[in-house]
C-alpha cells in the first residue's frame, strides 16, 4: 500500500494505492492562512475495516504539523477521527 499526496490550485489530497489501483482519498481545502479542512474522506468498499481512513488523517495531520497548520473537519468521519482522541489536540480547531 503506497500513500500519495497532491497538492494543487484544482485538488489537495492524500490517497492511497495498492498495486496500482487507488484505494482511498481524504481531500482537504486551504479555509484561512494556516488552517485546512478536511472535507471528505472515502474508502474503496473492498478495502474497508482495515483502518485506512484513519491512516489518511494521519497522513493530513503530519502534513499539517510539519507545515504549522490548523486542521478542521466538515468531513463526518474525519471530524470524527480528530474527536475520538487526544492525540490531535495540538492541530485541530
Amino acid at each position: 500500500m503506497e500513500l500519495k499526496h497532491e497538492e494543487s490550485t484544482n485538488r489537495n489530497r492524500f490517497y492511497l494505492i495498492n498495486e496500482g489501483t487507488e484505494v482511498g482519498e481524504c481531500t482537504y481545502v486551504y479555509v484561512k492562512d494556516h488552517i485546512i479542512d478536511i472535507n471528505h474522506t472515502e474508502i474503496d468498499d473492498n478495502y474497508r475495516g482495515q483502518n485506512l481512513g484513519e491512516k489518511l488523517i494521519d497522513a493530513v495531520v503530519n502534513f499539517a504539523r510539519k507545515n504549522d497548520i490548523h486542521v478542521s473537519a466538515s468531513c463526518p468521519y474525519a471530524k470524527k477521527v480528530l474527536e475520538e482522541t487526544d492525540k490531535y489536540n495540538d492541530v485541530k480547531v
